[in-house]
């Protein structure tokens, strides 16, 4: 008797843990927007053969920590600028991005980030953020970004 009614105790204490605690105390279930922030700086390091520009980073973010990443940069009439972006993890997780947005200046592009999913912790992630990518010589480009995350 005296262990069906621990159990059923830690049962309890267990649910009023879970559901009883204010959710900033707490992980919200389905990854609610959080803050998501960094910076990249890398360079060109190819061309894709689907004819993208390939650009490898490294950098710090939240939510990510030490990441390297590989970015496939098409370039568009008037200065537009689309691809797609893999984000990796110290520990391996990718996060992955579309992106679109154009030149501002001759060395200076901006545009949006939107998460399309992941591997691990990232598998169903979604959100979006804002970048400004600068070069001063077209080969290297520092990379600023600012936006919300769910995973």
């Amino acid at each position: 008797m005296w262990k069906r009614t621990s159990l059923v105790m830690a049962g309890i204490g267990l649910a009023l843990l879970t559901f009883g605690l204010p959710s900033h105390l707490r992980g919200d279930e389905g990854g609610s927007d959080r803050p998501f922030k960094g910076l990249a700086a890398g360079m060109v390091t190819g061309i894709a053969p689907s004819g993208a520009v390939v650009i490898e980073s490294a950098g710090n973010a939240t939510h990510l920590g030490d990441f390297t990443r590989t970015e496939y940069v098409f370039f568009g009439p008037d200065g537009a600028i689309s691809g797609t972006l893999v984000f990796t993890a110290a520990n391996g997780d990718q996060l992955w991005a579309d992106f679109s947005g154009g030149f501002t200046s001759p060395t200076t592009a901006g545009g949006t980030y939107t998460f399309t999913g992941g591997t691990g912790r990232f598998s169903d992630a979604t959100g979006t953020a804002s970048f400004e990518a600068t070069t001063s010589d077209g080969v290297h480009v520092a990379v600023s970004f600012e936006g919300s995350i769910s995973y």
